[in-house]
C-alpha cells in the first residue's frame, strides 16, 4: 500500500510542478485548486511531519525559531499568498500540492491554536532534525533555533489524536495520508557549519535512519495505514554548500 501511494504521489507532484513552472503568477497558481490524479486515493486527511520543506507556519509560532526565521517576512509567500505564512518558499510547498491534488484544504500548522484540523494537520518545523536536541548536544552540535525534532513532533501528533479520536483512531485514520519527512538533513547542515568533519557526521547516519524508522513505527501505532517516507536530497549539491566548503581537489566532486 505504501509503495503504491508513493508512486501516485510522485506522479501528482511531477504534473503539478511542471504546471507551476509554466504558469508562475499567483492567479494561474490558484487554478491548481482543481483536484487531480491523486484524488483516486481518496484521502480524507493528511498529516505531515518534517522540516522547512514542509512547515506551513509552526516555526514562526515558536519564540526563538520565529524570531530568527527569514520565512516570517516577504518575499516568502509573495507569489501565492501575498504575505508570509511561515512557508520557506515564495509560493506553495510540496505538501500544498499534495493537499490540492487530493481535493483537500491546505494543511494548517499544528501550533496555530485557532486553526481547523478536520482535514489533517501539519507538525513540521523549519530547522527541525530527526535526531533529538539532547542526542546532538552529546555530539557537541547545537540546533540553535528549534528543539522540535521528529520525536517532539510525534509527541504533538500523539496529543492531537488523544484529543480528536481517542479510542477509535484506527478507524478514523484508515483513509488518512501520513508523510514522515523529509527530515534528517538539518543535523548534517548544523554539524558542517559548526566544524564537524565528514567522518564524524557519517557516524550519525545510522542513528538518523533508525530514528526515522522508529518514527514510522509510532505513526503505524497511531493507526496509520497509508504512509510516505520521502528521502533526503543531495545536500552536497546545494550551491550554498558547494560554495561554503569549496575544495581544490577535483576528485572531491562527482562532476
Amino acid at each position: 500500500m505504501a509503495l503504491t501511494i508513493g508512486v501516485l504521489v510522485l506522479d501528482c507532484l511531477i504534473i503539478s510542478l511542471v504546471v507551476l513552472q509554466q504558469k508562475s503568477d499567483a492567479q494561474q497558481v490558484q487554478k491548481l485548486q482543481k483536484p487531480g490524479f491523486i484524488r483516486k486515493c481518496r484521502f480524507d486527511k493528511i498529516y505531515q511531519l518534517g522540516d522547512s520543506l514542509s512547515d506551513t507556519g509552526n516555526c514562526i509560532r515558536e519564540s526563538i525559531c520565529g524570531a530568527h526565521s527569514s520565512c516570517r517576512r516577504l518575499p516568502y509567500g509573495i507569489n501565492v499568498f501575498q504575505k508570509a505564512t511561515g512557508r520557506c518558499s515564495d509560493g506553495m510547498l510540496i505538501i500544498d500540492f499534495i493537499a490540492v491534488e487530493s481535493g483537500l484544504p491546505l494543511l494548517n500548522p499544528y501550533k496555530d491554536r485557532n486553526a481547523e484540523f478536520s482535514h489533517g494537520a501539519n507538525f513540521a518545523v523549519a530547522g527541525a532534525t530527526a535526531l533529538s536536541a539532547e542526542f546532538l548536544a552529546e555530539k557537541k552540535i547545537s540546533t540553535s533555533f528549534t528543539n522540535s525534532s521528529l520525536s517532539v513532533q510525534l509527541d504533538w501528533m500523539s496529543s492531537h489524536f488523544k484529543s480528536t479520536c481517542s479510542t477509535d483512531c484506527r478507524e478514523k485514520l484508515n483513509k488518512s495520508l501520513f508523510l514522515v519527512g523529509e527530515i534528517g538533513g538539518n543535523e548534517f547542515n548544523y554539524g558542517l557549519s559548526q566544524g564537524k568533519t565528514m567522518k564524524e557526521l557519517r557516524r550519525m547516519v545510522p542513528d538518523v535512519v533508525h530514528t526515522i524508522i522508529h518514527g514510522v513505527r509510532r505513526v503505524i501505532g497511531f493507526g496509520a495505514t497509508r504512509i510516505v517516507v520521502p528521502g533526503n536530497f543531495p545536500i552536497g549539491c546545494h550551491p550554498i554548500t558547494l560554495t561554503q566548503f569549496i575544495a581544490n581537489d577535483s576528485t572531491a566532486y562527482d562532476e
